[in-house]
């Protein structure tokens, strides 16, 4: 196969990452799909805690739609909206502390790492936004607008 009868797949495959991209973006302009976001990280985080028992060499707890929304979070009632701040503020300091154990590679700075106390935060804001979800599944100005490039 030479460059040119190439083109046309990696184009393809552009197309369909760059439509995935969009998607996301999309879905977090709601409330729901902020919400969705957020809880989909907090789920992928209490993955890494399971993994983090099993192996010292962490991966860094995940907070870029935390990043992207927390000034947007004013359609949370503030009981959830402070147990997301102090989740995410102490997820923030874990990924600093797994920086430096990183940086001197040392496991001194993971062995101190109290997962259960960030496992304990991440299940109560979880809780939180299951609630939420509960009180306003019909709520139909909250859901993701279903667009994408194809259509």
């Amino acid at each position: 196969m030479n460059a040119e009868s190439m083109l046309p797949i990696i184009a393809i495959v552009l197309f369909m990452v760059v439509n995935i991209f969009l998607k996301r973006r999309t879905a977090e302009k709601t409330e729901m799909g902020k919400a969705i976001s957020l809880l989909t990280e907090i789920n992928q985080n209490l993955k890494i805690i399971e993994a983090f028992a099993y192996d010292l060499r962490a991966k860094k707890f995940k907070i870029g739609s935390w990043n992207r929304n927390k000034a947007k979070l004013d359609f949370l009632d503030e009981r959830l909206h402070t147990a997301l701040v102090n989740t995410f503020s102490m997820t923030e300091e874990f990924n600093r502390e797994i920086d430096a154990a990183k940086k001197y590679k040392s496991s001194s700075y993971l062995a101190n790492i109290e997962v259960d106390k960030l496992r304990e935060s991440l299940t109560r804001s979880k809780q939180g936004l299951e609630e939420w979800f509960a009180a306003n599944k019909d709520k139909k100005g909250l859901m993701p607008k279903r667009r994408s490039l194809f259509g």
